[in-house]
């Protein structure tokens, strides 16, 4: 039996695996189908929290076909089969309020996004309107909650801040933290308004998310192959053993990868696994 010339696949979502619109390509599909027939475990890495990847899961029926997730970019990671969480990162405290008090010396706001393991509880926390922060909370209603002081989130389960605005704005707003101990990216996002900054703690990226998923599988031997197309995917790109950019991706994502395949909306994905993982 030929050894598989990679243990794991790993996957950006939006902008990568899902066409604009946010569908997922036939080939993109057929290609998770067959990294699961290869006996190559899938996961899907995003900044995305549960409580919104759940909901794209099911709409899109994925639970088939992809084995984990990484979510807020490194923070956690979902076991699809056992419906669990077998890796956790908290933001501190203590980090959130330093964060907070930087910004707000600038008249900013961050929304402080939490986990919650259902995927039906309130886990988008805010104070006051900031930038374009309004578009994220509105389209979070059921899962926002509005505090009157940070202290009350004290022992809460915080995994990422967020600010939604201008890409000049949200760099001014990323430039303030510097000498703190976080990660920050800043993302064009089809769903939101303008772009989004996400912050995490310093080390957190979807890389420390692969190799904390490759030590739950006792592979951290294995050989993964990863696409992207973002800010937040250059670390699991330059990590990879084969890192791959689709067409549409940000020119500093391609400049990392060692192969561009085709558009994300054409089935960029599935061409890389197929053109790597070929059938038996």
């Amino acid at each position: 039996m030929s050894v598989l010339p990679y243990q794991l696949v790993i996957s950006d979502i939006d902008g990568t695996l899902l066409d604009d619109d946010g569908n997922l390509p036939d080939l993109n599909r057929r290609a998770l189908a067959h990294c699961r027939e290869r006996g190559v475990a899938t996961c899907l890495a995003t900044g995305r929290r549960w409580t919104t990847c759940l909901r794209l899961l099911e709409r899109l029926q994925l639970f088939d076909v992809v084995d984990y997730c990484i979510l807020n970019n490194g923070m956690l990671i979902q076991d699809l089969h056992a419906r669990r969480a077998v890796y956790r990162r908290d933001f501190p405290f203590d980090l959130l309020l330093e964060t907070a008090a930087r910004w707000n010396g600038m008249g900013l706001e961050p929304v402080v996004l939490g986990h919650n393991p259902d995927g039906n509880t309130r886990d988008v926390f805010h104070r006051r309107d900031s930038l374009l922060n309004a578009d994220f909370v509105g389209k979070n209603t059921a899962h926002s909650l509005r505090v009157e002081a940070w202290e009350e989130l004290a022992g809460a389960h915080l995994v990422e801040l967020v600010l939604i605005g201008k890409r000049e704005d949200l760099a001014a707003a990323a430039g303030a933290l510097q000498g703190l101990e976080v990660e920050t990216a800043i993302l064009k996002n089809t769903f939101y308004a303008e772009y989004m900054l996400e912050v995490t703690p310093r080390g957190v990226s979807k890389l420390s998310g692969a190799r904390a998923l490759q030590s739950h599988l006792g592979s951290s031997e294995g050989r993964i192959l990863a696409v992207g197309d973002s800010e937040n995917d250059l670390e699991l790109l330059r990590g990879a053993d084969m890192s791959v950019a689709v067409a549409n991706a940000d020119a500093r994502v391609k400049a990392v990868a060692k192969e561009i395949t085709g558009f994300n909306g054409e089935g960029g994905f599935g061409q890389a696994v197929f053109r790597h993982l070929p059938s038996l």
